[in-house]
């Protein structure tokens, strides 16, 4: 996190030097802080961004790709469409690419890829498995709760985020009357008991393809066989036109 407010982030950096992972990701803050750090090592930096504003930001910063947070991610979320995102990031970055937003299955993947994005973030879909740390009662909300359960507020974090809303109401809010946006503040060095969304769970479009906990690797299968699916689907719908296209030219 390269937000201002987090007062950990030296110790942060320190630490990626010390150990020089390949790929950092910069999240709610500028990517410019790890840029010097990462590259001297031979790394790249990935940005989050939710806008094309802060898109523009991130490479002049000098990020090696950006990770376009779109409509319909869990957690932090963005606004924008995914297609939309990345076809106008496209126009001015030739960089790597990620698309994060309501993505939970092969064909997603498949539609993602083809709309230029390089690579692409899935959050919620990996929560319910079996291997997940996350508590168990949060796995099952997801596999009871549709799109419908979901509601956007910034009102916990200072940023928007899209919230289960059974998870709000076990804490004891109103989903349907979130408290203000309070001052943004993600210092990782405060204590959890400080950290009002501890206790509150996120969700993204796609956890409408959870119906149950599973393996990891259940879910990885079912991935490889729906982009595969996904795109026979698309090799046949391209030969058809080609062959419609040479037929049109014949004639």
């Amino acid at each position: 996190m390269t937000h201002k407010s987090n007062t950990r982030m030296p110790e942060d950096l320190e630490l990626i030097a010390k150990y020089q992972p390949p790929i950092v990701i910069t999240a709610l803050g500028s990517p410019k802080p790890a840029i010097d750090v990462v590259h001297g090592y031979g790394g790249i930096v990935l940005a989050d961004v939710v806008s094309l504003k802060l898109a523009h930001k991130a490479v002049d910063a000098g990020a090696n790709g950006l990770a376009c947070v779109s409509a319909g991610a869990g957690g932090h979320t963005g606004t924008l469409s995914p297609f939309a995102f990345v076809s106008a990031i496209r126009q001015f970055f030739d960089g790597l690419v990620v698309i994060g937003g309501g993505i939970a299955d092969g064909f997603g993947v498949a539609g993602a890829i083809a709309a230029g994005a390089d690579l692409v973030y899935m959050g919620t879909r990996f929560i319910a498995t079996r291997e997940s740390m996350a508590p168990d009662a949060y796995k099952q909300m997801l596999v009871d709760c549709s799109v419908e359960d979901l509601v956007i507020s910034a009102g916990l974090t200072g940023t928007p985020a899209s919230w289960l809303k059974p998870s709000l109401c076990n804490a004891g809010l109103d989903p349907e009357n979130l408290p203000p946006t309070p001052e943004r503040n993600y210092d990782a060095n405060r204590s959890l008991k400080a950290r009002r969304w501890v206790d509150t769970w996120t969700a993204g479009h796609g956890l409408g393809a959870i119906r149950s906990v599973v393996p990891l690797a259940e879910v990885v299968d079912g991935l490889e066989r729906e982009h595969c699916a996904a795109t026979l689907r698309l090799s046949a719908l391209s030969a058809r036109s080609q062959a419609a296209a040479r037929v049109a030219a014949a004639a």
